[in-house]
């Protein structure tokens, strides 16, 4: 009867002898070429020595590397249709300093300081189920940072929206205008958060 190689998959990756020796040689000759000739065969033999007993180590790394990655792509989130309207409008009072902090770092700069003005940003909508005392919390985010939020209504409709898109609980993204307003020299400018969705009610 012919026997097939063994393909268990309990059965240890290993290298060759003659590679062993391949490679303890060279390694000798590299060291007597740099010292002493004398030092070829001592070299050789620990090279082959330490390269015998730890074959199945370097056997599995090199398994590892030519494995073929079956890591799925990341997903990109859900963007909500652009109606150009900009109708829905969060709240943004709370996060005056982080929104002036975006606008520096971003180098956003405003035609004029007397007419309101707007600035356009790709935002993510969060729903966040994080706040004991309201769990339909959903959070506008520009950079891993907070600008808005939606009302308690708003966030009401919103997420009745995710659950007819089968989207729950999930991550979407859309435009909005980043306003500024009421710059006057005594007084700090105020920013607003208009989002490119439908008006929540």
């Amino acid at each position: 009867m012919e026997e097939r190689p063994d393909s268990s998959p309990d059965r240890k990756p290993g290298i060759s002898i003659l590679s062993i020796l391949v490679l303890s040689l060279f390694f000798g000759l590299i060291v007597g070429a740099g010292s002493d000739k004398s030092h070829i065969l001592p070299v050789a033999l620990i090279s082959a020595v330490i390269l015998y007993f730890n074959r199945d180590k370097i056997a599995a790394s090199d398994v590892k590397k030519n494995a073929p990655s079956h890591a799925k792509p990341a997903q990109s989130h859900y963007a909500w249709p652009e109606p150009g309207q900009f109708a829905c409008a969060v709240s943004a009072e709370p996060y005056q300093k982080v929104i002036e902090q975006l606008v520096q770092e971003n180098s956003i700069r405003f035609e004029t300081a007397t007419a309101s003005q707007s600035h356009d940003f790709k935002v993510e909508l969060i729903p966040d189920a994080s706040n004991p005392f309201d769990t339909d919390v959903v959070r506008v985010e520009i950079h891993n940072h907070t600008i808005g939020h939606f009302s308690r209504q708003q966030a009401h409709s919103f997420r009745h929206k995710l659950r007819e898109k089968e989207l729950e609980d999930q991550i979407t993204t859309c435009r909005s205008v980043l306003t500024k307003h009421g710059e006057t020299d005594d007084k700090k400018p105020g920013y607003g958060v208009r989002l490119d969705i439908e008006a929540l009610e």
